[in-house]
């Protein structure tokens, strides 16, 4: 586990990039703001980015396996190894009254309330406002990737985004 708030950062978003067949993923953290990308890979386009969140850590509260108390993401195992490919998922909801911006591309089927986004010209990409995210990774070592995120972003929230007065 990571200790200096520069090494959490690396860890964060070192087990928060994978790529896999298809899907490419990436966290960035910028002091206690968090993007999250997910592109994905089509013949016909190219690499297309198919989803952002954009949100501010202390407002993100990771959620709660409810079948087993304490563990903050989920895993299944796909195919037997090695290596053995998985799919690791942790979710998050956000303080009530707060929410993150989720970008989308129009290539998706749209959903809810959508605003064109900034990006390009505003017809590649909409946005919209949620109160609860997921982030999702399929392939070899997404488990303890999913592990190194979830306890290294409780501590780093905790550590150095949590204000007292």
């Amino acid at each position: 586990m990571a200790d200096s708030k520069d090494d959490l950062i690396q860890e964060m978003e070192s087990s928060g990039k994978h790529q896999f067949e298809d899907e490419r993923r990436e966290i960035q953290i910028d002091g206690c703001q968090m993007t999250t990308v997910r592109w994905r890979e089509f013949p016909e386009h190219g690499w297309v980015l198919w989803t952002s969140f954009q949100f501010d850590m202390v407002d993100a509260q990771l959620d709660e396996d409810k079948r087993f108390p304490g563990k903050k993401y989920a895993y299944g195992k796909l195919e037997n190894g090695p290596p053995e490919v998985g799919f690791a998922l942790y979710a998050f909801t956000m303080r009530e009254g707060t929410f993150t911006r989720q970008e989308r591309s129009v290539l998706r089927e749209h959903s809810g309330d959508m605003k064109p986004s900034p990006r390009g010209d505003g017809t590649t990409h909409y946005y919209q406002w949620r109160n609860t995210m997921l982030v999702s990774m399929k392939g070899p070592r997404v488990e303890e990737k999913a592990i190194a995120f979830t306890t290294n972003y409780d501590k780093y929230v905790q550590e150095h985004c949590t204000f007292s007065s």
